[in-house]
């Protein structure tokens, strides 16, 4: 138990530091683009319900986003855009996997606008219970 509530919290840390973003910011992104090439590049080591992946060697993106998403007080919730840039920065810059270090990330994945849209689809639904929606943002966004 101790462990769990460690790795959520060192996962929240790494979101929460990765917000301040390395410059790249995600403008524009096609989720239904994203979805495909979520399916066909990281499904196979992350977990994300809407895509129906279930991935054990990356982390769980509808864990690591929930809390975010559903934070009690609205100053802790992450905006959707805010979600887009923290999954971009990883696909650009792969944290330790804490889950299985002796695997990491390759960076650049994918690239470019194609980065962009597996960013903005992840976004989009990480975290929402399927058939779900999202929390309302706060005024903040």
């Amino acid at each position: 138990m101790k462990r769990t509530a460690a790795a959520i919290l060192g996962s929240g840390a790494i979101f929460a530091l990765a917000g301040c973003g390395t410059g790249d910011v995600v403008a524009t992104g096609d989720t239904t683009h994203g979805k495909q090439l979520f399916q066909q590049k990281c499904q196979a080591c992350h977990a994300l319900a809407d895509a129906n992946a279930t991935g054990t060697r990356g982390p769980n993106l509808d864990t690591a986003f929930a809390f975010v998403r559903d934070a009690k007080n609205p100053g802790d919730r992450f905006c959707e855009v805010t979600i887009a840039n923290v999954v971009r920065d990883q696909i650009r810059f792969p944290s330790q996997n804490n889950i299985d270090p002796t695997y990491v990330m390759p960076a650049n994945l994918v690239k470019g606008q194609d980065a962009d849209d597996v960013a903005q689809y992840v976004a989009a639904v990480a975290g929402i219970p399927q058939g779900g929606k999202a929390p309302k943002q706060s005024d903040a966004c």
